[in-house]
């Protein structure tokens, strides 16, 4: 069995649980602040209507009365309630005494409860709210069958207090001035908290009920909004090897477009690769053909000619064919790197009299065999151009090669560099046969040679020096060499400004 790994997650899983957290969060968030609202507004309006019941009372009580002088009246919390009811039909301004039977005061039109629902009614009320009444100077003229005979509380307005039970309540303490007397009307912080469990539960419940039904909504929603993804995945999945076209980046959503726009450019320069790899495979199969046909041809002689001139020449030939492909190949593999669609290599300051000196001594030993005169014209400074020192040298060198190779024993062959504000020019000339006016733009092209041409060559050197040219932004002028017969291969190289200093 597979074990589970955080990289298993899809996309969508990982969206499904964000917003998940993110709606539960933000409904919690408005639950609690709804709560807390709702609260704030419930123990204002509770406190309001302490504050009312103890006016109320007062509105309706007759301190003065005989009987409350006499001793203290007990009544109980929903006899107080019943009278209370009465208060909004009393003439403004009016008192009334407390009766010994409270049921006097209820509406005649009002029916008598059952004694099952008076006692519920009456256990309710004794739970829920207390009252007392006192004189200024402590004596206490009424109170409710579940207060105490002591005072619930000591100052005036609101305050909450424990009883003996450790049961908290919330008071309210009113004088009335006139009378000089004092009412306390006591709620306990059970009934609120009743309250506020309730209203918690309400909040909560829909969300408890909701969460299922906003997941199954938002798996939904993100199934559906991936589906672009989907079909994006499936067309690459069954997509040919071959098959290297671009997608369309048309068809998929904003959020993508830039993934496709780069797998496309991923998948052009991938097909431009296949067709360098392509090029370069059928390049060098046609040109090693002839090479590997006459190393085949020298073979066969050498090994069915006894030893002698014969059997030397062959062996001699076969060295040259085998010298002629290596050539090439490396010729082929220098045009494979070169390639325009490949990257291309970093480019430095260069000092191009450095490269030179390198090259002509490298070759000068090739120039010596064939009794021909090789030279460097060049000033003592040059300006360093930006480019890159091997392709350089390689231009050099297969340059000046091409000279030594077309150019008959004992001619000259010269390297000169000239210096501009502007550029500096490189310039190979020789007095071989030259290159007519109108093959000098095909002599550039792979593979293409001079007719009636009998050095040995592959038709990549000039081809390889254009593309050098090209990487620093130049290019291979051809022309007749100045004093008569002869070639003239010049480059020019752009020099980058030069601040003027200061005075």
């Amino acid at each position: 069995m597979s074990r589970w790994h955080p990289k298993h997650i899809t996309l969508g899983h990982r969206l499904l649980v964000a917003l998940g957290v993110v709606s539960v969060l933000f409904w919690a968030a408005i639950a609690a602040l709804t709560t807390r609202d709702n609260i704030k507004e419930i123990n204002a309006l509770y406190d309001t209507h302490l504050a009312y019941t103890s006016k109320a009372f007062l509105h309706l009580m007759d301190p003065d009365d005989d009987e409350l002088q006499s001793s203290p009246t007990l009544l109980s919390a929903l006899e107080v309630a019943r009278l209370l009811d009465l208060s909004p039909n009393l003439p403004p301004g009016s008192q009334l005494a407390v009766p010994t039977q409270p049921e006097h005061v209820a509406p005649a039109s009002t029916p008598e409860p059952t004694p099952s629902a008076m006692d519920q009614r009456k256990r309710e009320f004794n739970q829920r709210l207390r009252y007392q009444l006192w004189r200024d100077n402590g004596q206490l003229l009424f109170r409710t069958d579940n207060a105490p005979a002591m005072h619930m509380a000591t100052q005036p307005g609101f305050s909450d207090t424990q009883d003996a039970q450790g049961q908290g309540w919330r008071n309210y303490f009113v004088t009335d001035a006139s009378h000089k007397v004092h009412m306390i009307v006591s709620e306990p912080h059970s009934f609120r908290q009743h309250l506020t469990r309730s209203l918690i539960i309400s909040a909560a419940t829909p969300l408890a009920l909701g969460l299922p039904v906003l997941f199954l909504l938002l798996w939904f929603s993100v199934k559906r909004g991936l589906v672009p993804l989907a079909q994006l995945s499936t067309e690459i999945a069954i997509r040919k090897p071959d098959n290297l076209t671009p997608i369309d980046a048309d068809k998929v959503p904003d959020e993508v477009r830039p993934i496709v726009t780069a797998l496309n450019d991923l998948l052009t320069r991938m097909a431009h690769t296949l067709d360098n790899e392509r090029q370069f495979t059928d390049d060098a199969a046609h040109q090693l053909r002839t090479p590997l046909a006459a190393i085949q041809a020298q073979l066969y002689t050498a090994r069915h000619t006894p030893a002698g001139d014969v059997h030397q020449l062959a062996l001699e030939q076969m060295q040259a064919s085998v010298s002629r492909g290596i050539r090439l190949v490396n010729q082929l593999l220098t045009l494979a790197r070169l390639d325009p669609k490949q990257a291309p290599p970093q480019l430095e300051s260069v000092s191009l009299n450095a490269v030179a000196e390198a090259v002509c001594a490298e070759l000068a030993t090739l120039a010596l065999q064939r009794q021909q005169t090789l030279e460097l014209l060049a000033p003592a400074q040059v300006r360093p151009i930006e480019g890159n020192a091997d392709l350089l040298a390689m231009l050099i060198s297969n340059l000046l090669d091409n000279a030594i190779h077309y150019t008959p024993e004992g001619g000259q062959i010269s390297l000169s560099l000239t210096q501009t504000p502007t550029e500096v020019s490189l310039c190979v000339l020789d007095n071989g046969p030259g290159i007519a006016a109108e093959q000098r733009s095909k002599v550039l092209e792979r593979f293409y040679r001079v007719e009636a041409q009998h050095q040995p060559g592959t038709g990549l050197g000039l081809a390889i020096c254009q593309r050098i040219a090209e990487i620093h932004h130049t290019t291979l002028q051809l022309s007749d060499h100045p004093a008569g017969s002869g070639l003239c291969v010049t480059v020019a190289f752009a020099l980058q400004p030069t601040l003027p200093t200061a005075s």
